[in-house]
């Protein structure tokens, strides 16, 4: 009852002071934008005490964008590093962590790695994705081990309270032999609902034997059973042919690379109460990789296999009004293995591994204030091959009533146990890296709209203690654990829409990432990184965009061979014309200067192109 007086006396108090701050009332602010990845549940990302970044369908239609790594450049914060070649494996360094210390989800649902540690987001398709929510700082009290970086959650479309269904079909070609077709349908008749989608992507690309053929196939499809009772199905697959030439210095016209991918996972939903919602989600996923004429320190001809189940319980209850529980169980169940032609007498398995890890946790999200909301979480994981891990995170936003500035602040624990590629010796790791790697990091930033609530800045400063970081020794190994690193820096972003005819982001990361241990900066991660994307539409039916990238200031290489790389400049134009209500033509010219650089050393980028194609609507 007090709490509840003060909650009152706090709102009146309030109210007043931002009517004194100004001679005209505020018009209301559009901060309202709800996602899920931060607390698992549907919250307003300002609540949330967390940096995420959107990008959500109409971004992804409208700037032309096709496969995972092209939306996740446009992150703060996130830096990737491809082998410049369709397919290639990209490094992911979100806030300067490993590439293995980010978690890449689906509708939430972990999904399998290679045995790297490593997703293959080179070849996951954008089809049927209806938004990418991009988590930046630890996250291990909720999702549990490698997230010392954050949480990469790709949510798929469905055709939920759609009342006819919506069908596309489209094909673009270009530069370097370059096709792709799609075929996609969502709708819902009577308690069923689905969204489906087809996609072949075809290139030759720009170097001998760097050519991929991608096939992928993804649908969500749902069943309101009762008033209270939902079933979700999830169906994802992929089968990627890619060559792999290699660096500049092998040009190797033979090397081959096939991956396959595919998971099931269906959820139940059910609305107990109306204040109880609990939440059963299974997920079997299966990845699986051959590789050909690879070098004897590859292990020539080999065949991998990861493959994942995963079983979560979640039950949120929400208490009062201004206070909600989130609590859950996980169990995961891990399995890894590698035959190889040569590496060991032929036709034996080199790697073989399980593990399992079940976790328990709690969240709580209170608005202990009007504008002022208290988070905490804590999650214990018991792993079967290695120690338990507790981890915490506690933060706080605020959202000034007279000015509607937010203010955010957090801390937590996070920690990653070693993939399996660093516990192997045949993989040049160490079967002793029983012992995680882990991190405290925390984050202070602030979102200001301004402009009359058509423009909003953001300003974050962030960093990362980790300890025991496995890092790798020229040329082939070995790893070693390192005691300390740090990483830490600021992220910048500016948003304005004066109109419905124009508009611009732009994003700014400052980030020092260095091994104490050693002295030496982490390679691959540059100082500066600026991005900026901006629309115009000069008629209702015409949109123009322009988008740039510019790193500044990075090294690569290992060892003594450790040295400054070039910065680069990346230039994009994206044209698209509404011809018809139900056709749409477009037209994009990718690294418009030219330019000549290389995000891993010796593996050069891909050259200036072009390419048009058109999307019906029926």
């Amino acid at each position: 009852m007090y709490l509840q007086k003060l909650r009152g006396r706090a709102s009146v108090l309030f109210f007043t002071l931002g009517a004194l701050s100004a001679a005209e009332p505020q018009k209301a602010v559009e901060l309202s934008e709800r996602v899920v990845t931060a607390t698992k549940t549907e919250t307003e990302r300002w609540r949330t005490a967390s940096s995420v970044t959107v990008i959500d369908r109409k971004t992804i239609e409208q700037d032309q964008l096709r496969l995972l790594p092209e939306a996740l450049r446009r992150v703060p914060g996130l830096t990737l590093a491809d082998r410049g070649t369709a397919g290639s494996v990209n490094g992911l360094f979100l806030r300067g962590t490993n590439s293995d210390q980010t978690l890449v989800v689906v509708d939430g649902r972990p999904i399998p790695a290679n045995l790297a540690g490593l997703y293959n987001i080179e070849t996951m398709s954008l089809d049927n994705v209806e938004r990418i929510e991009v988590l930046r700082g630890p996250a291990a009290s909720i999702y549990g081990g490698k997230t010392l970086g954050g949480v990469i959650n790709i949510l798929t479309r469905s055709g939920r309270g759609l009342n006819k269904p919506d069908s596309t079909l489209s094909w673009e070609g270009g530069s370097f032999g370059t096709s792709r077709e799609t075929l996609g349908t969502r709708g819902s008749i009577g308690i069923y609902d689905w969204g489906l989608e087809f996609s072949r992507h075809d290139t030759q690309g720009y170097r001998l034997n760097s050519q991929m053929q991608l096939n992928n196939a993804s649908g969500r499809f749902g069943a309101q059973l009762s008033d209270t009772l939902r079933f979700d199905l999830n169906l994802r697959y992929y089968h990627a042919d890619v060559g792999a030439p290699g660096s500049l210095a092998a040009n190797d016209p033979n090397d081959h690379v096939l991956t396959e991918f595919w998971s099931l996972s269906p959820r139940f939903e059910w609305q107990t109460t109306e204040s109880w919602t609990q939440t059963l989600t299974y997920q079997f996923g299966n990845f699986r990789q051959a590789a050909t004429n690879f070098t004897p320190n590859f292990g020539f001809n080999n065949r991998i296999t990861s493959r994942n189940h995963f079983v979560e319980y979640e039950s949120v209850i929400q208490a009062t009004d201004w206070w909600t529980f989130t609590t859950g169980a996980w169990l995961q169940d891990m399995g890894y293995s590698r035959s190889s032609d040569n590496a060991f007498p032929a036709t034996g398995y080199d790697v073989d591994q399980a593990e399992t890890n079940w976790a328990v946790f709690l969240l709580s999200q209170a608005e202990v204030l009007p504008g002022w909301n208290v988070l905490g979480s804590i999650r214990h994981d018991v792993y079967s091959d290695f120690d338990d891990a507790t981890t915490w995170r506690a933060g706080s936003s605020w959202r000034m009533p007279w000015t509607q500035t937010v203010l955010q602040a957090s801390y937590g624990t996070a920690f990653a146990p070693a993939s399996p590629q660093n516990r192997e010796a045949a993989l040049f790791g160490d079967p002793s890296f029983l012992k995680p790697e882990q991190s405290e990091g925390m984050e202070i930033g602030l979102e200001q709209p301004f402009a009359d609530n058509k423009a909003t800045l953001g300003l974050t400063y962030f960093r990362n203690n980790i300890q025991n970081l496995i890092v790798f020794l020229p040329p082939f190994g070995p790893l070693q654990q390192i005691n300390q690193a740090r990483t830490e820096g600021m992220e910048a972003s500016l948003g304005w829409q004066p109109s419905d005819a124009f508009g611009i982001n732009a994003q700014y990361t400052y980030l020092d990432a260095d091994d104490l241990t050693a002295g030496t900066r982490l390679v691959r991660r540059p100082r500066h990184q600026i991005s900026a994307d901006s629309w115009v539409r000069p008629i209702s039916k015409l949109r123009l965009g322009f988008s740039a990238f510019y790193v500044i200031d990075r090294e690569d290489g290992f060892g003594a061979d450790q040295r400054d790389v070039e910065d680069y400049l990346r230039l994009r134009l994206t044209v698209s014309y509404e011809m018809t209500r139900n056709l749409e033509l477009f037209a994009r010219v990718e690294n418009m200067l030219g330019e000549r650089y290389a995000e891993v050393l010796g593996f050069p980028a891909m050259r200036t192109g072009a390419y048009a194609g058109f999307r019906l609507h029926f």
